[in-house]
């Protein structure tokens, strides 16, 4: 029963959102050792700055994260990600570097909701390795990246609720009280 009510609780919160790892190595219409524009990629749109960069094997031999491809911001200025659809998500990290080999800046990742500022990171990053700017708290409708010129973005993760499989406030009192009960029977048992 212990077993039962536990895996009740993790399916319960686990379907409670739909999770995407953007790796940018399956995007329709990239080309081996190329650049193209990303519009539409998993539901979520990208501003006119990002591109899909073939960085391993090519020309531009700077290294995925994972994979083959990554997001390039191009031209310099603000990278922004937001679903398709304008609906909400939740940033659960992403791997960056610069462009240029062995040069190091500071990067800010910021999360807005109605335009405005839900949270906000910085750390340094370089041209040598990967840095992972992780997990933030709160729902946004607007991821927007602040890099610098020419950084390489890899293996962004963003999450987005199921919107018919989130417990409702009363469900939960409800589960909680069951799960109080199951707490108080096996106190009596022993």
């Amino acid at each position: 029963m212990k077993k039962f009510a536990l895996a009740a609780l993790l399916s319960m919160f686990g379907a409670a959102a739909n999770a995407a790892v953007l790796t940018f190595d399956d995007i329709p219409g990239q080309f081996q050792n190329g650049v193209s524009l990303v519009n539409n990629y998993q539901g979520f749109t990208f501003n006119q700055t990002l591109y899909s960069i073939d960085v391993v094997g090519s020309s531009w031999d700077f290294g995925a994260h994972s994979g083959e491809y990554a997001l390039l911001n191009n031209y310099g200025g603000t990278g922004i990600v937001a679903k398709a659809d304008g609906s909400d998500f939740s940033f659960d990290g992403l791997w960056a570097k610069t462009w240029a080999f062995g040069a190091t800046r500071s990067g800010t990742i910021r999360g807005y909701k109605d335009n405005a500022l839900v949270w906000s990171t910085t750390l340094d990053i370089n041209g040598t390795t990967y840095t992972n700017f992780g997990a933030q708290s709160g729902m946004i409708d607007a991821l927007h990246m602040d890099l610098g010129n020419y950084f390489l973005v890899d293996d962004l993760a963003l999450d987005q609720p199921a919107q018919n499989e989130v417990p409702e406030p009363a469900s939960l009192a409800l589960f909680g009280l069951a799960f109080a009960g199951l707490a108080a029977a096996r106190r009596k048992q022993a």
